[in-house]
């Protein structure tokens, strides 16, 4: 396998620190921020798209292909490049598109195309198999790299707090993240690592959300939403799904780590990254913010369970609400 320079590897470990500000500010006891848009594209998805491109490489494969809503497809099209290999990204046409020159920066193929970001999933599926392109999609027949490479996230927590954690918020589109981090955590502890698995707190947009809309209707079931009735924005996108493709297995983790989920709107999550901002001088993408907004409530409602880690992603911008 070929080896790639220093400065095109993440770090072997994200950030991991205390949010004393915060704890002080909202009178919270112990409150952990693990931050993923440390990463070289300022997102989880990198530690997936490396393993994807160099598992695409192996195979002989020249192309990978995916839909993505923009952070998962300019990370796959930084990774294609490193390995010397091609990518095919199909992004929803009516998505602001902060990532697209990125993709295209990056060596990517963009293609801007009408449908839900779902309906493009299936369509890349298609055009790879037409071509043979590596699929890097969730749910496909390669999506097992993805729960492997999130487990890493439980790992890293387990170690640089030195136990397992109360509570971990991750926000929630596809619910892959969350999967394999409920993954990692189950490994450590069948392993004698730790002594409890953490309750996990999803969080996602009251723009629409299958996970936590299955969740709050107390359906052990994932149950689809009408894709007419979505309400996407530049903020929500990462975390609108009416067919969340790893869904059900992040609402069993939900269950079975005895966690909650929760809705937040676009202007709390704005409020919210900007308020990390101000408190941590961290900045972290709204809708990775709204897993923050989600812990505060649980925290607030659980007191005999103090400690918290919330997972965010970030690229670097500050927002407005205007």
């Amino acid at each position: 396998m070929e080896i790639v320079s220093e400065e095109e590897e993440p770090p072997d470990t994200t950030p991991f620190f205390r949010a004393s500000n915060i704890e002080k500010s909202l009178k919270l006891k112990k409150l952990y921020i693990k931050f993923e848009g440390a990463s070289i594209t300022g997102t989880q998805k990198d530690r997936i798209s490396r393993l994807h491109a160099r598992r695409a490489k192996a195979l002989g494969y020249d192309t990978l292909s995916l839909a993505s809503c923009g952070n998962y497809g300019a990370s796959v099209s930084y990774y294609a490049r490193v390995q010397g290999l091609g990518s095919v990204v199909a992004v929803p046409s009516g998505y602001s598109g902060e990532r697209n020159a990125e993709i295209e920066q990056y060596g990517g193929t963009l293609l801007r195309e009408d449908g839900k970001y779902e309906n493009l999933v299936d369509m890349m599926r298609d055009l790879g198999n037409d071509n043979c392109w590596y699929d890097c999609n969730p749910g496909s027949q390669n999506s097992f790299i993805d729960f492997l490479g999130y487990e890493n996230i439980a790992f890293e927590i387990i170690s640089q707090l030195g136990h397992a954690p109360n509570f971990v918020a991750v926000p929630v589109g596809n619910g892959t993240t969350m999967t394999g981090i409920y993954s990692g955590f189950k490994k450590a502890y069948r392993m004698g690592q730790i002594d409890h698995i953490p309750r996990l707190i999803a969080s996602s947009t009251d723009g629409g959300n299958a996970i936590v809309h299955s969740w709050k209707m107390k359906s052990r079931k994932i149950v689809d939403l009408d894709p007419l009735r979505l309400k996407e924005s530049r903020a929500n996108e990462p975390l609108v799904s009416y067919h969340s493709i790893d869904g059900q297995k992040a609402l069993n983790a939900i269950y079975e780590s005895r966690g909650f989920a929760g809705y937040v709107s676009d202007e709390e999550m704005i409020r919210t990254s900007s308020f990390i901002e101000r408190l941590e001088k961290v900045q972290a993408l709204p809708a990775s913010s709204s897993a923050l907004s989600v812990a505060v409530r649980v925290m607030r409602k659980f007191v005999d369970y103090p400690e918290c880690v919330v997972v965010l992603t970030g690229r670097g911008k500050p927002w407005t609400t205007q």
